[in-house]
């Protein structure tokens, strides 16, 4: 009869601790952008993060894709899979291209924070919740050309020197580049040069010096039209030089069409587009080639095929490009590059992937016998049939389930 007592009142003591602490919701967060998770747990402490992406409450994916003006769309995608009342939302918020890291991760905050109201609002911390209304509405020029000084218009310039060595050896290396957009919902413009010259030289055992250099530069162009919601076209150009590559100038220009199976719209979650480009190339080489020229005029074509999804069950992308010379049609290349990362059970996951290419175009080799040295400095670039990288690995996670501790010290 005691033991009958005892648990009847370890029961109730049980009932009415759980009736007066509310179960958080169980979140996964799957950032394939960049996320401060840390802040993100300090900032957002109702809910419950979980290492795993199985059987949660809420599942948020969040993505990010280049805007206008130098600016970046981001969509946060909230699938309520453990809450039957609510169905999938996402969310659209833009960084814009001068944001600091403190104010992207807060505007990321507040815009979790608005995703997870709904499913809060159905939970039993609905009682806790408050919220205000901003009296004042900021509007923002992302989508306001009126208020846009620069008109869509973005720059950007990069420096940089690097400069190591030792006793027996010292590299530098130089790298200038600037770049200019133009993005609205009609056309795209960007424009983008640099110039990257890295040079080192070895004092070898016995005293002999050895020194490398190679120096490239390019200038890329490319113009995007809008043709509805599946539909581009446009034209890609750009020439420049390389030591490495035996051009002392390159010319190519060639105009493209696209089709998305998709919408742009969904282009950060999934994409499946062909894409078709034919034009001309220009080449004047250093050294006389292994075809015997000096400089050529060629027509050059190119299919390529993209295909990428981001969900909650992985992610899975490949990239078939087919590149020819008209002149010869056995002047060509191939090329396969296909990345999975899948979730197979709770906790395990398989990431495979890799590039495959057929090379059979490289009309700019040397005919000169290329220096022993050359080829260890990879001072020039050498003909052949094929090139590969792979990569295949498993991801095992167990433990605890729970994420929700964030200890910065040490």
């Amino acid at each position: 009869m005691r033991l009958i007592s005892t648990f009847t009142f370890i029961l109730i003591c049980t009932c009415v601790f759980s009736q007066e602490t509310p179960d958080r919701l169980s979140v996964y967060l799957d950032c394939q952008m960049r996320c401060d998770r840390d802040y993100i747990k300090q900032e957002i402490t109702f809910v419950n993060y979980q290492r795993d992406r199985q059987d949660v409450d809420i599942y948020i994916l969040a993505t990010s894709q280049n805007a206008s003006a130098g600016a970046r769309e981001v969509q946060l995608i909230f699938n309520y899979d453990g809450i039957e009342q609510l169905n999938s939302d996402t969310i659209v918020y833009y960084n814009n291209a001068n944001i600091s890291d403190l104010q992207e991760r807060i505007l990321m905050r507040d815009h979790l924070k608005i995703g997870l109201l709904p499913a809060l609002a159905l939970s039993s911390l609905k009682d806790a919740i408050t919220y205000e209304v901003a009296q004042e509405v900021v509007k923002t020029a992302v989508n306001n050309q009126a208020d846009d000084p620069w008109n869509y218009w973005a720059f950007n310039i990069s420096l940089n020197l690097n400069v190591n060595g030792e006793s027996t050896f010292n590299e530098q290396g130089y790298f200038a580049r600037l770049s200019a957009s133009r993005v609205t919902e009609k056309h795209k413009i960007l424009i983008s040069t640099w110039y990257d010259l890295d040079q080192s030289s070895f004092t070898l055992s016995d005293g002999e010096k050895v020194e490398s250099k190679n120096e490239r530069y390019r200038t890329f162009t490319q113009y995007v039209k809008s043709v509805g919601d599946h539909w581009a076209v446009g034209a890609r150009s750009l020439f420049g030089s390389s030591s490495f590559g035996n051009t002392d100038f390159e010319l190519s220009l060639r105009p493209a069409i696209e089709f998305n199976f998709y919408p742009y719209s969904e282009n950060s979650t999934r994409r499946f587009s062909m894409m078709y480009s034919s034009g001309i190339v220009y080449n004047d080489y250093t050294s006389p080639t292994v075809f015997d020229k000096l400089n050529e005029t060629l027509w050059r074509h190119s299919f390529d095929i993209e295909f990428e999804q981001t969900q909650q069950w992985g992610d899975i992308s490949f990239d078939f490009e087919f590149d020819q010379y008209f002149k010869d049609l056995a002047l060509y290349s191939i090329s396969f590059n296909p990345n999975v990362e899948l979730n197979l059970v709770k906790g395990l996951r398989l990431q495979f992937g890799g590039r495959i290419s057929y090379v059979g175009d490289r009309i700019n080799i040397s005919k000169a016998e290329v220096s022993a040295q050359d080829i260890i400095l990879q001072n020039r670039q050498l003909d052949t049939d094929y090139s590969y990288f792979t990569y295949v690995g498993f991801n095992f996670q167990f433990g605890s389930k729970n994420n929700n501790i964030v200890n910065p010290r040490f």
